[in-house]
């Protein structure tokens, strides 16, 4: 009887061990499977050559785990977003307007925003030139004081390892904006940056910092030597969005220096809901705006106004027709100071503004390099 016991408990132990072995077996496969198909994605290059649809699965794959960093969970880290060679003269006080400039543009995008569309949730953004994610950062603040979220998309290496350094609550794409609906790259001339900041009192005037530019196809035509250049990767901005899984933009940034109606011309507008658009038109010619204009009217937003003064001047902001009518809606904002709508969108008075502001200057100035 013991022995038919123990001979039953071997076999049951020899079916659990077989049933295991299956199970693992099994695992392995899949996953042996995934590696190869995994390995069937060809490289950036072919997928270039092949000119591969942006919504291709291996180029997304390849953005979201090449490219794509995530938003962080580590403190603001503002102390290691300039570059100290190329920093002359920063006054408390042109530093403070300077990071949080209530007069710019994007102060009229925010209340364009928290006024006409409604808020489905959290906030998104996507700033397409987003630099080092603090200097001249158009979406910094919303991000600081209003618990946005969203995408920064940069090009050049030096920026985007700043970029990463502050600690933004935001992804970050280390790729250009292509010009085409599918991958592509582009040749770029790196233009040194220079922060040219004003002693107390002075304004600033005419700063751009100019990440560089896309070469002619062909380079002889300006006499730029090759050993200056650099070759990026570009990928539509709907791969961007697929690959951090983002549908919805409350306000799209587009500050890419002269190719912004060819980067809008890739976007489905049917597949994303893109609320408002601020773009910079600083220094284009004037038919080359119109074209921005008659497209962007054609996809059913409506031109809100352009801007002047203030860090970031000639932005242009366009709201989606479904939300902004015009001729009424203006009656809703004609009278509203902008200052103070903006102190009560942010929950906070000059004063708490601009100290931590003055903190975050501190912070920037007393760290050694």
């Amino acid at each position: 009887m013991c022995l038919t016991n123990l001979t039953r408990n071997a076999k049951n132990q020899t079916n659990i061990c077989i049933v295991i072995t299956f199970f693992i077996l099994m695992i392995y496969v899949v996953k042996m499977r995934n590696m190869h198909k995994v390995s069937k994605c060809p490289s950036f290059e072919t997928m270039v050559s092949k000119e591969t649809n942006m919504e291709d699965k291996c180029l997304v794959d390849y953005v979201r785990t090449t490219r794509l960093s995530y938003p962080s969970t580590l403190p603001y880290n503002l102390s290691t977003s300039i570059d100290r060679t190329n920093l002359v003269s920063i006054a408390p006080d042109a530093f403070q307007s300077f990071l949080h400039d209530k007069d710019a543009p994007w102060v009229d995008a925010l209340i364009a925003v928290e006024i006409f569309v409604p808020k489905k949730g959290q906030r998104h953004f996507l700033e397409c030139g987003a630099l080092d994610g603090v200097i001249f950062s158009t979406t910094l603040h919303l991000e600081r004081f209003l618990e946005w979220t969203g995408i920064l998309i940069e090009a050049d290496d030096r920026f985007y390892r700043d970029l990463k350094n502050t600690n933004r609550k935001a992804y970050g794409v280390h790729v250009c904006a292509s010009r085409t609906p599918h991958p592509s790259m582009a040749i770029f001339k790196p233009s040194p940056i220079y922060y040219k900041m004003m002693k107390d009192g002075e304004k600033f005037t005419n700063v751009n910092p100019g990440t560089g530019y896309v070469l002619n196809e062909i380079i002889g035509d300006r006499n730029e030597s090759k050993e200056h250049l650099v070759e990026i990767q570009c990928v539509p901005i709907y791969t961007a969005l697929l690959a951090a899984q983002m549908s919805r933009i409350d306000l799209f940034v587009l500050d890419i220096e002269g190719v912004e109606i060819d980067v809008l011309k890739t976007i489905p507008f049917e597949k994303v809901d893109i609320a408002v658009f601020m773009i910079e038109v600083y220094g284009k010619p004037k038919l080359e705006i119109r074209r921005i204009h008659d497209f962007l009217n054609s996809k059913g937003y409506v031109f809100y106004g352009r801007f002047e003064g203030g860090l970031h001047p000639g932005d242009e902001i366009y709201i989606k027709s479904q939300y902004y009518t015009g001729k009424e809606d203006k009656v809703k904002i004609q009278n509203l100071n902008a200052r103070d709508t903006y102190n009560i969108i942010i929950g906070k008075n000059d004063e708490e503004i601009k100290k931590e502001e003055l903190e975050a200057f501190d912070q920037i100035t007393n760290t050694s390099s």
